[in-house]
């Protein structure tokens, strides 16, 4: 066997086995592009953030809804802005109570727990 074919075979063979990295610039499909977009953006979040505003209406009831409105759902904690003291005490007083209403109502929001803050 020639010497020279054998270190061409070796070369050859030892490149085949270096694993080529994928480069962070090939294309991707636009509708890909667009959704990564608005979940960033949370364009696609307008329709629940109204649909919390409407539910939460109606589990505070319309005193306690009237100085307060509903923030963002972290980790099964919905973050509640009051006007005042007296509205973040009402607000846990009622707490159970409106729990118990917006998880029946929503359910898919999985909301477990209110935590309110003075704004």
């Amino acid at each position: 066997m020639d010497p020279q074919t054998q270190a061409e075979r070796e070369e050859a063979w030892n490149l085949s086995q270096i694993k080529q990295r994928s480069s962070r610039l090939n294309a991707k499909p636009i509708g890909s592009m667009i959704r990564t977009l608005m979940a960033r953006n949370g364009y696609g979040q307008t329709g629940a953030a109204e649909e919390l505003h409407q539910q939460w209406r109606t589990a505070a009831g319309e005193p306690l809804a009237s100085c307060s409105r509903p923030g963002n759902i972290a980790r099964g904690v919905l973050h509640v802005f009051v006007n005042d003291s007296s509205s973040l005490q009402e607000l846990h007083l009622c707490k159970k109570r409106i729990l118990t209403a917006l998880t029946a109502n929503m359910p898919q929001a999985k909301i477990r727990d209110i935590k309110g803050r003075v704004v």
